[in-house]
């Protein structure tokens, strides 16, 4: 019998008061035969693998003389937030009987630095150890490569410094990698101490080089540019800045900056100990597995040294990452010198999935595909990419075709929803995108933002009737309607320093405000005439609004000449 003719038949047999836990233990079952979203059952052959891919690593890590540990899946909440205090949003926090706030470990390595900063013995320092386990995370934009639960397993090195401890745990990267099964991946090395030499020799303020190192962490060429000619700095140091977008690729990078004689100390001394850890990875015939990026400048808080980053085609994200974080174990009352790695269990399997679907791994990256949005965005993309040298003529038929190669230059061009461009750029579906900023904003994703390409310019507004303004002013708007609504709340939380209710809207967000729905709205405004003639004017500008052009993080990094060569030649265009 159908489910609804089973309600209705013992809704004619019961009394209210039974119907009514009738219906929430029938709406229940849905919630109790499914996980919470973010995590997900393993099942026999992919478990088997998982399992493979966990004893593989340890026993890597046992040949290299560390020993196992394990820590407790949750602590206190303080055990974390004093370590990185800007992630506590994202721990899940929960209260035990005396009240205190715990939290489920957002990573292992801090786990492990509290456990030998309280207990190891002085005497068996230098430690080495090791860990396999879950780490939680409370993202609001998660993926399938960002769980809320995911697997973690790793070495800590404590209690030793210096570039041979740094090649020691970049050395069991690349055997775990190879050991299960990987064969064409980079491991990415960086210097937080470069980076913060530059600003030390530059004068800049905290809050500048925090807005500076974001934009360079993120590739935002121009970004960086803009923000530059803000500064009061010298030329030299100007041209240090801008430059370190792009300066990632082989060990050439390292001797062109040890090159530059005006450095201070602090990044010189950084740049040797790069290339001290290099030369040890040569003498271990690892060189071809390593390369450099000394725009790598995220999380200098809580890094002191050498900075890890390991990637791999079909996996849009690090599938290891670690580096030298001296000032952790101080925290918890003792002075140790740390470096790690920790490699990404499900980031692994990923990759093992995508070579067994697409064994022929070197045709990925002959290729690099490129994410247009479908509409007025994708024909004056095609303009541009026509204007550079590449054949976009079939672009611009009408047909069904999703999917354009352009085989002299070996270009993929696909076409999709503007909503999907960030998406499919992040989990290197495509290795390039060109979607607009409003897009970028709503979906948050975690990719390079490399152009400003100047098209598709207009603004993002909050708008509403005319007598709104003195409302917005004084603090009393109470609903917003948007097509964004993360744009909104964003807005109205961090720059305005309230709370409003937002109503998501997919159409006609001008009706909000005329039929009572919401009191203002926030939408992209181009020439302001739907508005005009539906008596709403712009009430505030909340940003500038664009094309922008993306690239995939990994991709960035293992197809870095061919996506080098096309941002250049785009930024050429769009400069002349």
């Amino acid at each position: 019998m159908h489910a609804m003719s089973v309600i209705i038949n013992f809704m004619e047999k019961t009394d209210f008061h039974r119907i009514t836990n009738f219906g929430v233990i029938y709406l229940n079952i849905g919630r109790i035969t499914h996980t919470p979203t973010g995590l997900a059952d393993v099942l026999c052959d992919e478990c088997e693998l998982k399992l493979k891919i966990q004893n593989t690593a340890m026993e890597v890590f046992r040949s290299f003389g560390y020993r196992p540990v394990m820590t407790p899946t949750f602590e206190y909440f303080d055990v974390y937030n004093v370590t990185t205090p800007t992630q506590a949003e994202h721990m899940f926090k929960f209260f035990d009987t005396n009240g205190r706030m715990l939290a489920l470990r957002p990573d292992i390595t801090t786990s492990v630095a509290r456990m030998v900063a309280t207990k190891a013995d002085p005497k068996d320092i230098p430690v080495r150890v090791s860990y396999s386990g879950s780490a939680f995370r409370n993202e609001e934009n998660f993926s399938q490569a960002r769980q809320r639960e995911f697997t973690q397993t790793g070495v800590e090195l404590i209690g030793e410094s210096g570039p041979a401890a740094d090649a020691e745990v970049i050395c069991i990267a690349v055997e775990t990698l190879l050991r299960s099964g990987i064969k064409n991946f980079k491991i990415d090395l960086g210097q937080v101490e470069f980076f913060k030499g530059l600003i030390e020799q530059a004068g800049l303020s905290e809050e500048e080089s925090g807005i500076l190192r974001r934009h360079i962490n993120d590739k935002d060429f121009i970004a960086v540019e803009n923000l530059l000619d803000a500064f009061d700095i010298s030329e030299d140091m100007r041209r240090r800045f801008a430059g370190l977008s792009t300066m990632f690729g082989g060990v050439e990078i390292i001797d062109e900056a040890i090159g530059d004689k005006s450095l201070n100390s602090r990044s010189r001394d950084a740049l040797i100990n790069l290339k001290e850890v290099y030369e040890i990875l040569v003498s271990k015939k690892l060189d071809q597995y390593i390369s450099f990026d000394l725009g790598m400048v995220q999380n200098i808080d809580y890094y002191t040294g050498i900075i890890i980053r390991g990637f791999t085609y079909g996996v849009g994200f690090p599938v290891c990452s670690g580096g030298r974080y001296d000032g952790l174990l101080k925290k918890f009352g003792r002075d140790l010198p740390a470096t790690g790695i920790a490699i990404g269990v499900e980031r692994i399997l990923a990759t093992l999935y995508e070579e067994q679907s697409d064994g022929d791994r070197a045709k990925i990256g002959d290729y690099v595909t490129v994410a247009l949005a479908k509409g007025r965005l994708a024909e004056l993309s095609v303009d541009i990419f026509e204007r550079i040298g590449f054949e976009v003529a079939a672009l611009r038929e009408k047909s069904r075709k999703l999917i354009f190669t352009d085989e002299k230059n070996k270009m993929k061009f696909i076409l999709v929803k503007a909503s999907d461009v960030p998406t499919y750029v992040e989990y290197g579906a495509a290795d390039m995108g060109i979607v607009g900023k409003d897009t970028l904003l709503e979906s948050d994703k975690n990719l390079y933002e490399v152009l400003d390409l100047g098209f598709g310019a207009c603004k993002m507004a909050v708008a509403g009737p005319p007598e709104m303004k003195g409302r917005l002013e004084g603090r009393n708007i109470t609903r917003v309607a948007s097509k964004y609504p993360d744009i909104a709340r964003e807005y109205f939380q961090k720059v305005k320093g309230r709370t409003v209710d937002i109503i998501k809207l997919n159409g006609s967000v001008e009706l909000g405000p005329l039929v009572g729905l919401s009191d203002v709205i926030v939408d992209i405004v181009e020439s302001g005439k739907t508005l005009k003639e539906n008596g709403l004017t712009v009430l505030e500008d909340v940003c500038d609004l664009s094309a922008r052009l993306v690239v995939n993080r990994v991709s960035m990094k293992l197809k870095r000449d061919k996506i080098m060569d096309i941002v250049m030649r785009v930024k050429g265009e769009i400069g002349s």
